[in-house]
């Protein structure tokens, strides 16, 4: 897998600039919280892809696990954890690591939804 920005899509990820007052959204799909200042609508389909494994990767922070909890590839979701921080430390999502008690509540109570809509 690739785990680096490039070109325009570094650009891109780099411009994007951290906004305190903005509420999240849970993506149902994902099962994790996205902010709309983490990423931007012009991304390649490879650079969504990395966008998409680092918001996977912070749910599992946001649930109190670690990195090393993902349930497909721990080793992977670490390398690619490890390269964003290098290559993108100021994303917006890397200042999101833990969550205020209303974003929390928020999380936990579209996680319900979801495991009830599920049944």
């Amino acid at each position: 897998m690739h785990f680096e920005f490039v070109g325009k899509d570094l650009e891109l990820m780099k411009s994007l600039k951290y906004d305190p007052d903005l509420k999240p959204n849970y993506e149902s799909i994902k099962g994790c919280l996205i902010w709309k200042d983490e990423r931007s609508d012009d991304l390649s389909p490879d650079a969504y892809h990395i966008v998409s494994s680092l918001f996977v990767a912070r749910s599992l922070l946001h649930q109190g696990l670690s990195l090393e909890n993902h349930p497909i590839d721990p080793e992977l979701c670490k390398k690619l954890w490890a390269a964003a921080q290098q290559q993108i430390s100021e994303w917006p999502g890397f200042k999101r690591l833990m969550l205020s008690a209303e974003d929390k509540d928020y999380f936990e109570d579209q996680i319900a939804r979801a495991e009830r809509a599920d049944l």
